[in-house]
């Protein structure tokens, strides 16, 4: 099923570790629509801008697989309001957070979260689960073993 140009359903719920794990990691009709949201409102604008194919690593993820992997109940990967992504023929991911943050503002589209996650991949939200489309742009990083966020790209 395709979710918009570019997107097909099966690659946003994609979890090799759903998959060893043995859990089903297929959404409800309404978190389809949310998948379905975030790739044409905010994914298919970013693909169509740097003009390459986009990997999602991780989309859509049950509540089930997201505790698997240590993720917060509240993640917004758990109602299909997020995706991990990468685009090395484009560059790295700081390099492609950059552009995402600068193509979304220039074009006053709008978001939750772009987060460049250890410097591995870029989080894409759409908003959170009551809605909000809070504009934050952050860095995550560990310190002491600890995941912490700051302010801005870095």
């Amino acid at each position: 099923m395709q979710l918009s140009k570019s997107f097909s359903l099966s690659e946003m719920i994609i979890s090799q570790s759903a998959t060893r794990a043995g859990y089903d990691n297929t959404p409800t009709p309404i978190i389809e629509m949310n998948l379905k949201r975030l790739c044409n409102d905010l994914l298919q604008p970013i693909r169509d801008h740097i003009g390459q194919s986009i990997h999602i690593s991780s989309g859509y993820r049950s509540q089930r697989v997201n505790r698997l992997i240590g993720g917060v109940d509240t993640s917004a990967h758990v109602f299909g309001f997020a995706a991990d992504i990468t685009c090395p023929s484009f560059g790295d991911p700081k390099h492609l957070a950059i552009e995402i943050v600068n193509f979304l503002n220039t074009n006053k589209i709008k978001f939750d979260q772009i987060i460049l996650e250890f410097n591995q991949w870029v989080h894409v939200g759409i908003c959170t689960r009551e809605g909000l489309q809070r504009g934050q742009i952050l860095t995550a990083k560990k310190v002491n073993g600890q995941t912490k966020y700051v302010q801005g790209l870095e």
